[in-house]
């Protein structure tokens, strides 16, 4: 079958994200699709016909504004040569410099909460709220508290 021309970026961090993420490996299937996620234990999951791959950062750690910027700079250059036309994450650090520099491009965001948040939306998951075109979460209970939120089922 032939894949349809519009190009994806799957993007999420790894561990649990990248695994709920790895539930909609069809899409890759379908379309042109290219994943980022960060390099580690996990790296085996591929999703798309390229990788990329950006170090994993956290909050916490002393040179985190430092790191994060060099995160935005390394997407940036990642969408300056794919040019997506859509995102889908499933959150969290790495996934918001991705959907902020996306709508900049004109890109459409597709956010999907992790299936672990029952009762109150992530860190990204707020961040990315408003940015997001489709706000999808696992459980019905989160699209009666947040109007753009959508609920369609679990991933999982």
């Amino acid at each position: 079958m032939k894949k349809k021309t519009t190009k994806i970026c799957m993007i999420s961090s790894s561990g649990g994200h990248l695994k709920e993420l790895n539930e909609l490996i069809e899409i890759s299937e379908q379309y042109e699709t290219f994943q980022i996620t960060e390099k580690d234990k996990f790296s085996n999951i591929k999703i798309g016909t390229r990788q990329y791959y950006v170090n994993k950062i956290d909050r916490d750690e002393k040179n985190f504004l430092f790191h994060f910027f060099i995160l935005f700079l390394k997407i940036f250059q990642i969408f300056a040569v794919e040019k997506p036309k859509v995102i889908v994450t499933t959150g969290a650090l790495v996934a918001y410099p991705a959907c902020l520099i996306g709508k900049l491009m004109r890109a459409k965001v597709i956010f999907i909460e992790s299936y672990a948040r029952t009762e109150t939306l992530s860190l990204t998951g707020k961040l990315v709220y408003r940015l997001s075109d489709l706000f999808i979460v696992q459980w019905p209970d989160l699209s009666k508290k947040y109007s753009k939120a959508k609920y369609y089922g679990e991933l999982f």
